[in-house]
């Protein structure tokens, strides 16, 4: 995205934060006055730590309210665009949100600190600069900070002395920190599950609630596989697989396929729809739900169709018609699970584009997960996955056959979604237990 773009962004947030923080500040009120409600300052950089910080002042708000206590306010700060449309669509008056997409701007940075002074500061799985940590534990502030997910290079990275605890590998921590005379008091606790969990507090018994099937799906029986997150590299060799598969005369006979594209970075949405263009699917940039095309070029309007084009058209997904949509927009992977049957998710299948994203929200969902070898962010989640089979995890060798199983053995492909959204309800019923204890006491109390 471009600068002015980003620029334009980061004002209209951001255009009242200053004025609506002072409010809110300990000046305002007179020392000792039980109207002052508390300031909590979420620290979220990605989507997924956005979720979590919004399920975080659920939980909050629920324990203050169980006291009689003054409802708190809190200020989330974030800096990825996909974070960015949520925000915008949420319109809690109890939150005001900081948009900083921008690495250098340190000096407003400084300044939104200044104009907060929290209460507590909750950083969900990210370290700060020791110069933020230095001005928090200010004792004028009295400000507790508190790092969940953290690892214990994250606190070193901050300068944050733990004592000669010995830590075991692979755990995440939690660290309450607050200051004493100038002092630093740290109380350090291991994590039992990873924060990554709290992407299954959506997941429901019945994942039908996510949506029934559109009438034009039940009409037109697709396979949808959608690839999620995906990045230039992998997007190509996927394209290239897509390829052989719809020129499959055995497959062209039996099965009716769609494909859905969600690139990670959206400037590589144009690239996807000209490739896929050249190999038959057909493609259209996904409309989404109440999106108005009244401010875009013509070639765009005319490129764009929502589920209703996507299902109704192309009598068996090989012939004639839509036969793949390209996501180019940010935010919107709510609405692609529930149509989805195979999720493939990103950034995951070569060492190159190591890392991998979340697994877990399409597993929340009831869906068929697909997973490439290099997804080193979620492994021990993943490796949990695979032994409960709740995932089908692969490599570039392997991926064609594996994607092939999956579209004719519909009982494979109902039974790994079914044990994904088990997986799922059950670490969702053992991490909120926890979550909503550990939150209650060192924020509540």
């Amino acid at each position: 995205m471009k600068i002015f773009s980003k620029l334009k962004q980061f004002l209209y947030l951001n255009k009242y934060f200053l004025a609506r923080a002072q409010k809110y500040s300990p000046e305002t009120y007179v020392a000792g006055d039980s109207a002052r409600p508390k300031r909590i300052w979420l620290y979220a950089e990605s989507l997924g730590e956005f979720r979590l910080a919004a399920r975080i002042t659920d939980i909050i708000k629920s324990a203050l309210s169980e006291k009689n206590a003054a409802p708190p306010v809190f200020f989330i700060s974030f800096k990825t665009f996909s974070a960015l449309s949520l925000a915008q669509n949420n319109k809690d008056g109890g939150i005001l949100y900081f948009f900083y997409p921008f690495p250098g701007l340190r000096t407003i940075f400084k300044k939104y600190a200044s104009a907060v002074k929290p209460d507590y500061f909750i950083s969900v799985q990210h370290p700060v600069s020791k110069k933020l940590v230095k001005e928090l534990l200010n004792p004028a502030f009295g400000t507790k900070l508190i790092f969940m997910g953290i690892s214990p290079s994250g606190l070193k990275k901050m300068d944050i002395k733990y004592g000669e605890r010995e830590i075991p590998a692979g755990f995440s921590l939690s660290a309450a920190v607050s200051g004493v005379s100038g002092a630093e008091t740290v109380e350090l606790n291991i994590l039992p599950l990873s924060l990554k969990y709290a992407s299954c507090f959506e997941a429901v018994e019945d994942s039908n609630d996510y949506g029934q099937p559109l009438p034009a799906q039940r009409i037109n029986p697709a396979i949808v596989i959608s690839f999620v997150s995906v990045h230039k590299k992998e997007s190509g060799f996927i394209l290239k697989l897509l390829r052989e598969i719809i020129s499959d005369e055995s497959l062209r006979q039996k099965f009716s396929l769609k494909f859905i594209f969600v690139p990670r970075n959206i400037k590589n949405s144009r690239r996807l729809f000209k490739e896929a263009s050249k190999i038959g699917l057909n493609p259209l940039y996904y409309r989404g739900k109440g999106e108005n095309t009244n401010g875009e070029n013509k070639e765009k309007k005319e490129n764009k169709g929502g589920f209703e084009d996507f299902f109704e058209s192309g009598g068996n997904g090989f012939g004639g018609g839509v036969k793949s949509l390209i996501v180019d927009k940010y935010g919107i992977l709510d609405e692609i699970y529930p149509v989805s049957d195979i999720v493939y998710v990103g950034k995951s299948l070569f060492k190159s584009e190591q890392g991998g994203h979340n697994v877990l929200e399409p597993a929340s969902y009831g869906k068929t997960v697909v997973t490439g070898s290099y997804a080193v962010n979620f492994k021990d989640i993943i490796s949990e996955m695979v032994r409960f089979d709740a995932i089908t995890e692969t490599d570039e060798k392997n991926f064609r056959d594996i994607l092939i199983k999956l579209i004719k053995d519909e009982k494979l492909r109902s039974g790994t979604g079914k044990n994904g959204l088990k997986f799922c309800l059950q670490k969702k019923e053992e991490f909120e237990t926890y979550f909503k204890n550990y939150l209650t006491e060192i924020v509540v109390l």
